[in-house]
Order: C-alpha cells, then sequence, then structure tokens
C-alpha cells in the first residue's frame, strides 16, 4: 500500500507540509507546520517568521506532506470535509 493511502485527516497535525499550487498565486509554495486544522481552514507556522498563516482548503490543488516513510505528493481534493469525518476516508 503506497504512503500516500494510509494518510488520514488526524496525521496532519504537527506535521510538514508544502502547498505546491494553489487557486491563489500568494498561497503557492507555502510550507510549515500544520498547527490547527477546521472544516475551512489549514492553518500553518512558518519556520522562518513564526507566524501562523491561514490557507483556505478550497484553494488548495496539489501539496507535499512530509512524514518519516517519506514524501507524499497528494490531490487538495482530500483536505476539503470536517477533520473527524475524513479519518476514515481512504482514497
Amino acid at each position: 500500500m503506497p504512503v500516500s493511502d494510509i494518510i488520514h485527516s488526524n496525521d496532519y497535525l504537527g506535521k510538514f507540509v508544502n502547498i505546491v499550487r494553489s487557486r491563489n498565486e500568494r498561497n503557492s509554495n507555502r510550507s510549515g507546520t500544520v498547527v490547527n486544522e477546521t472544516k475551512n481552514m489549514l492553518y500553518l507556522i512558518t519556520r522562518d517568521s513564526k507566524n501562523v498563516i491561514r490557507i483556505p482548503k478550497n484553494e488548495i490543488c496539489e501539496y507535499e506532506i512530509y512524514r518519516l516513510q517519506g514524501t507524499c505528493h497528494l490531490d487538495g481534493k482530500r483536505l476539503l470535509g470536517r477533520p473527524e469525518r475524513l479519518i476514515n476516508i481512504v482514497k
């Protein structure tokens, strides 16, 4: 089973995420550690400025998540929805 198939919503907290492509060009190539996740927003803390940035989930087209098992390149549609409901969804 590929690593991307076993990532659930609860695995995002505390992980380093890179937004590869976004509908909003300001959010493309942004990266940081996930500190909070809601139904419509992803909150990242950046390494450089230690600021928390809010990125709407519906703007994210592609993203990468860095884990111990490796880097996973994922589609932004996997983020949509409430975090507690996404735990059982595996694509």
